[in-house]
């Protein structure tokens, strides 16, 4: 490819991979998406020689200006009165002035407007996503602006040399034709993917500010329901259908999937009206924060308690300040300024994070002791009774029904636990409810349409314990979720919605209580969720080892690093000791081994070598010294036959008569006697005299060497 178009091509498509990054986060108006995307789609004509007539779009100097102008009015109106905001009214701007370059790229100068155009869009895309695609768009412009600059210094070059006459490195580089050759491409290239490298370690190496200059602030929050102060019976199952990822929880200590199913529990409600729930305990306190940081929860301590849970949390922008734990919450670390708490133990922010919010909870389930399974009554607080034995005015087959579940159930717990399994075993889940209130929700679910939401079975449960004299509230939150067994998370989304049923008992406190029956989803085909789990993956660890990279984690790593280094280190000092120890032993066992059977190994060694030796001699002398011709060696008359061979060749070579390479010694002789006739018999009787002693390996009596000598002087008195 030319210098030329190579240079404009990437120049182009430098500026693409930047307004890519903008129009992929969405915030561009459709307008000025297509108006940039058709002035790049002409540049990348041209550049490439499809469009030559380039004059259409060539216009004065002043219509230009005059265009950036009114671009400029308009990105101050939609500052002050249309987006109000700097970076959506800067961004428009931006593209205006992108398609202006575009069109106008002339001198060289124009060209670095356009890279720094490129680059505030590539910013822009930054501040104004946090999705995983922006790595791919990072990656792409970094590669491309290490071409982009490359030619232009090439270019810049070979615009030098046409202004003063003489050859530039540029064209040197280039193979002296303005062409880039294919040794010059890998070379940029691997200059890329280094760029890429330095890129990536001075990101994990540069510490980190937290002033958030390019987190965006501004994206839709998602909306829940049945998270508010008061809700209505059946908001929860309006939201049944709905994938939207909520959060994603991972269980540091825990490897696996858990055994046991969990609820994260977000808030919960006291008082019933017949038709909403309603939080009476709203009053809100902060939390005290350690000097490391931690949120502590005050709860009443149990005697017994469950194994904890540590979860790190990555929770989604929502429209709710409610911070989401497994039950019950003791402690919590973030990056918030301050953690409230209400009078039901929920925990909360004072505000709804308009962003993704990474948190960690320590979680302490309660325990169900002994006592609290075998007692018949027991004696509740007045503060417990007053509050969470309330109930609403319906009609008495609430309460019979309730007495005919119990009836033959002796302990509190199996009171509860009867109640929970008629509900799951005698009403059917649907989503196909509604979500209209009737005068009475609760009996119409029990006595009339029996089948409802998770939301109908706890109320439902609630109610029926309270007419028993049994304390319970209903708690909402999420539903465990999906398990992601390439991450190692579960992934909570809107359908994972619940609520269920929370029990006071007097030595365990609140005990979660599910009535709702499991229902089977409709999953998609096994390939497909597979890859979204590995997408999903993806995603969360570019949020949490990129868009929260902080110094916390340059510190981790540098720790993770000493301690790896450390181990590393260890393990080799234990493997030399080792080494050393059995060197030692090794040393000890030989010292004594020689003490004790040395000598006589000493003179076995001897005996037996002097044995070996009388024995070769005796065979050698037997075999003729066949034994050291069949390994190669020659006897001395042998070798002196070979010596008389080799030099009857070169008498014959320097007559005239050179043994041809692929001849045999016996075929070369037939030669030299067609040649010389009776002179030639001396050649074929030294010959056969050779090729005994050579190849059938025979002994050589000292007179046959002597006769041979003689051969050789006949032949040289031969005159041919």
């Amino acid at each position: 490819m030319r210098l030329e178009v190579a240079f404009r091509l990437s120049s182009l498509l430098l500026t693409l991979a930047g307004f890519s990054g903008l129009v992929l986060t969405g915030e561009l108006p459709v307008g000025l998406a297509l108006l940039g995307g058709a002035a790049l789609a002409l540049g990348l004509l041209h550049a490439l020689g499809h469009c030559t007539d380039w004059s259409l779009f060539k216009l004065s100097h002043q219509t230009w200006t005059g265009l950036l102008v009114v671009a400029f009015l308009f990105m101050l109106a939609d500052l002050f009165w249309i987006s109000g905001d700097l970076l959506p009214a800067g961004v428009h701007f931006l593209v205006v002035l992108m398609v202006h370059k575009l069109f106008t790229l002339r001198e060289r100068k124009d060209f670095l407007h356009l890279y720094a155009i490129s680059l505030v869009a590539l910013l822009g895309a930054a501040a104004l996503t946090l999705e995983l695609w922006y790595a791919a768009v990072f990656m792409a412009y970094l590669l491309t602006a290490i071409w982009t600059l490359l030619l232009y210094h090439l270019r810049s070059e070979a615009d030098e040399t046409d202004l003063i006459g003489r050859p530039a490195a540029s064209t040197e580089t280039a193979s002296g034709t303005g062409v880039i050759t294919a040794r010059f491409f890998w070379s940029t290239n691997r200059i890329a993917l280094g760029a890429l490298g330095l890129t990536l370690l001075i990101f994990l190496v540069m510490p980190r500010i937290g002033a958030g200059f390019f987190e965006k602030n501004r994206r839709d929050l998602i909306r829940l329901s049945g998270f508010s102060e008061k809700v209505d019976l059946g908001v929860v199952g309006s939201v049944k259908l709905d994938n939207t990822v909520v959060m994603r929880v991972e269980f540091p200590d825990r490897k696996g999937a858990l055994s046991e199913r969990v609820h994260f529990r977000g808030v919960s409600y006291d008082a019933y009206d017949g038709r909403s729930w309603a939080n009476t305990l709203r009053s809100r306190q902060l939390l005290n924060r350690t000097s490391d940081g931690e949120f502590t929860v005050p709860v009443a301590r149990r005697a017994e308690s469950a194994p904890g849970f540590r979860q790190d949390i990555l929770i989604e922008a929502l429209d709710t300040s409610v911070l989401f734990g497994i039950p019950f919450v003791e402690s919590m670390r973030g990056t918030f300024p301050v953690v409230q708490v209400d009078g039901m133990g929920d925990v909360s922010l004072p505000y709804a994070p308009a962003s993704r919010t990474q948190y960690t909870v320590y979680s302490t389930p309660a325990y169900l002791s002994n006592s609290d399974r075998v007692r018949t009554t027991a004696g509740y607080p007045e503060a417990v009774r007053k509050r969470f034995l309330q109930l609403p005015a319906f009609g008495a087959r609430v309460t019979e029904l309730a007495r005919q579940i119990v009836e033959r159930e002796a302990s509190l717990y199996d009171r509860v636990t009867a109640v929970e399994r008629h509900l799951k075993q005698n009403y059917r889940y649907s989503l196909d409810v509604g979500t209209t209130l009737t005068t009475n929700p609760v009996e119409e679910f029990l006595f009339v349409r029996k089948t409802g939401y998770c939301d109908h079975y706890a109320t439902a449960m609630v109610m029926l314990l309270r007419t028993q004299g049994i304390p319970a509230r209903l708690a909402t939150g999420f539903a465990q979720g999906e398990w992601n067994e390439v991450g190692g998370y579960y992934t909570v989304r809107q359908r994972d919605a619940h609520a269920w049923v929370e029990v006071y008992f007097p030595d365990a406190g609140w005990v979660t209580f599910d009535p709702t029956p499991n229902i089977p989803i409709v999953l998609p085909h096994p390939m497909v969720m597979r890859m979204g789990k590995i997408v999903d993956s993806i995603r969360l660890k570019w949020d949490r080892f990129v868009i929260r990279y902080s110094f916390r984690d340059q510190v981790a790593m540098v720790q993770g690093a000493r301690e790896q280094g450390e181990a590393v280190r260890s393990k080799a000092t234990g493997i030399i000791v080792t080494l050393l120890r059995w060197g030692a032993d090794a040393r000890a066992t030989l010292v004594r081994f020689w003490q004790d059977y040395g000598w006589w190994m000493l003179g076995g060694l001897l005996i037996g070598g002097l044995l070996a030796w009388l024995v070769l001699v005796r065979f050698f002398r037997t075999a003729g010294g066949g034994i050291l011709v069949r390994s190669g060696v020659f006897t001395a008359q042998q070798a002196a036959v070979v010596k008389l061979y080799t030099r009857m060749l070169q008498l014959l070579h320097a007559r005239g008569l050179a043994k041809n390479p692929g001849a045999t010694p016996m075929e070369f002789a037939g030669i030299v006697v067609q040649e010389w006739g009776d002179a030639g018999d001396l050649v074929k009787r030294l010959t056969g005299l050779y090729c005994r002693v050579r190849f059938g390996q025979e002994p050589l009596p000292p007179e046959e060497l002597t006769r041979a000598q003689e051969w050789l002087v006949q032949l040289r008195s031969v005159r041919r």
